[in-house]
């Protein structure tokens, strides 16, 4: 029964592959979006320009987050501990739990969040934002908070390092 619940971690390799093959999507589509700047500097140099390299970018970024992101799913959840080579890799690939991977996502959706309002803030140009453009502001500051709040709480004493007096009954944390 043992052996029949370890394989089914390989579902997860799935998933990684799932991951890698949308970062190479993002990949294509930012350079598509690079390659129209290049179009937009004979026909609209001034905004144009800037607005697609910024979506661009933002492109290439999420790309390479789903690299990691696919990564540390395969590393953290496919490939055994006790892998030889998994101590070669570095260490932004190795992941120890769905903690590790939770805090990954908050900071892949932040970055995603930031830099996509960037860009809309390059788009309007010199006009003013409307006011509802600061949802998105309070939306990744929200999100940074939950990401800290969430960091804090999972960062506890893991329970092998808890002993309880047997005495007293008082709970005391050590080696």
């Amino acid at each position: 029964m043992i052996a029949l619940l370890l394989s089914l971690r390989y579902v997860m390799a799935l998933a990684s592959v799932g991951v890698i093959a949308a970062s190479f999507l993002m990949f294509w589509e930012g350079l598509l979006t690079i390659w129209e700047a290049f179009a937009y500097i004979r026909t609209d140099p001034d905004q144009a320009v800037i607005t697609a390299v910024l979506q661009g970018t933002d492109k290439l970024l999420f790309g390479i987050v789903l690299v990691i992101f696919g990564c540390a799913i395969t590393v953290g959840f496919v490939i055994s501990p006790s892998s030889p080579w998994r101590k070669k890799l570095p260490e932004w690939m190795v992941i120890e739990g769905i903690a590790e991977l939770k805090n990954l996502f908050f900071q892949m959706i932040i970055l995603y969040l930031v830099v996509h309002f960037v860009t809309l803030v390059a788009e309007t140009g010199d006009a003013m934002p409307q006011w509802n453009a600061l949802v998105l502001p309070a939306a990744i500051l929200l999100l940074a908070a939950a990401m800290k709040i969430i960091a804090s709480v999972s960062s506890h004493t893991p329970p092998a390092t808890i002993k309880t007096d047997a005495v007293s009954g008082d709970v005391t944390s050590g080696s």
